[in-house]
């Protein structure tokens, strides 16, 4: 057993996610409510002999990341764990999990007169470290009291609702989510405004319920984290959105990296026309500028890039904050198309103007991957000679 788990320990992964110092038979628990993606590798290691603790339990996953919210879930199960974070094949973090006063947005309290539910429900912890099956949760708004056995029990069953991070989910929950509600189109032909026939169409605007903004919510704050994780994204201070669709955009974003992330930025967007009454002084072509700082640094947020230079204009308005640095542009989707504009697509003219990096959620060879095995054999071909004739990738 010993050697199993030196080598547990010692096999390597790429990046990922190692719980480690697990109490005895809660492995399979945590695993569970971590609720992987279903094409994850994954260890699990039961009764493992440990120093400190006589027994214990590991969990091991390839590509996942945990969302800050998940850590005193972990805590309420095993106060004697500790979360390990990979990339690039070491150790980027470790930290042991605090015994938690408190649990937000895990549980629901059963007072039906009780609004505590959903994400703004939140439960004090009387956690016994002696014997957690006497731990209570205590509702901070009625008082209604869970034992423990009960609140795991309600833990586990909300399970699916997907607190571990991965590329490979993100991409899948906005594909799922653009098929769902018609922003992906395909099986048939559509003449774009460039005038050329595409076999998919991609319109965001059909995202516009709240099922859809709250999903978006975490795939955009979800990527981010996951960039931030990997040192692929530097650190910013704001969110800028540009108008009309990426001020929406720039708001979940920063709602979703505080509620699922424990990271607060603040947001700006521009106007489409200047300020002219009130305080001018203000928010006069971006609104937010009076909290910016000489130097800080902007992450810009949008659903797509149809053209760079269009895009361009938009932000050199951010100019007029003075010293500023863009760190990077995150986009819903890139086509990865030319544009008859300038010959090259609209992400790379991006990155040449501008001289940041693009990063696309979704990209179209994402895309078709996905798809692929749903098209018929003539649509696979409209897809390769689409991208043969006007792409900047080449499908197969």
């Amino acid at each position: 057993m010993e050697r199993l788990e030196q080598k547990l320990l010692v096999q390597k992964i790429e990046r990922g996610v190692v719980i480690d110092h697990i109490a005895p038979c809660k492995g399979f628990l945590i695993y569970s409510i971590l609720n992987p993606d279903p094409g994850s590798t994954a260890v699990i290691a039961k009764n493992v002999p440990s120093t400190k603790l006589g027994r214990k339990d590991l969990v091991k996953i390839e590509g996942e990341y945990i969302t800050s919210s998940l850590v005193n879930v972990i805590a309420l199960i095993s106060p004697t764990a500790t979360i390990n974070i990979i990339a690039d094949w070491s150790v980027k973090s470790k930290e042991r999990v605090n015994p938690p006063r408190e649990v937000v947005g895990v549980i629901d309290c059963r007072n039906p007169l009780c609004s505590s539910k959903g994400p703004n429900s939140r439960f004090y912890v009387n956690l016994n470290t002696e014997n957690l099956e006497l731990t209570t949760l205590k509702c901070g708004s009625c008082g209604y009291v869970y034992y423990y056995e009960d609140a795991v029990k309600e833990i586990s069953q909300r399970a699916s609702s997907g607190i571990l991070v991965s590329r490979t989910r993100v991409q899948r929950e906005l594909l799922d989510l653009l098929v769902k509600k018609g922003g992906l189109r395909y099986h048939q032909k559509f003449r774009l405004k460039s005038g050329r026939v595409s076999p998919y169409f991609i319109n965001m605007g059909a995202l516009n319920d709240g099922e859809s903004l709250s999903k978006l919510r975490w795939i955009f704050a979800s990527y981010i984290a996951l960039l931030l994780k990997e040192n692929i994204l530097e650190d910013f201070d704001f969110v800028f959105g540009p108008a009309y669709k990426g001020i929406n955009l720039a708001s979940l974003v920063c709602e979703g990296l505080k509620e699922y992330y424990g990271i607060n930025k603040r947001f700006l967007y521009d106007r489409k026309e200047v300020k002219e009454y009130g305080d001018v002084t203000m928010d006069g072509s971006i609104v937010g500028s009076e909290y910016f700082q000489p130097g800080q640094k902007i992450l810009i947020v949008d659903d797509t890039v149809t053209t760079g230079r269009t895009k361009v204009a938009s932000i050199k308005k951010l100019d007029s904050l003075g010293s500023h640095r863009v760190v990077a542009v995150v986009v819903a989707v890139d086509r990865q198309e030319t544009s008859e504009e300038e010959g090259i697509s609209a992400v790379e003219y991006l990155e040449k103007t501008l001289g940041v990096r693009v990063h696309p959620i979704l990209t179209a060879s994402s895309i078709y991957e996905m798809i692929k095995s749903g098209l018929s054999q003539e649509e696979q071909e409209d897809w390769v000679r689409y991208y043969r004739d006007y792409g900047v990738v080449k499908l197969s």
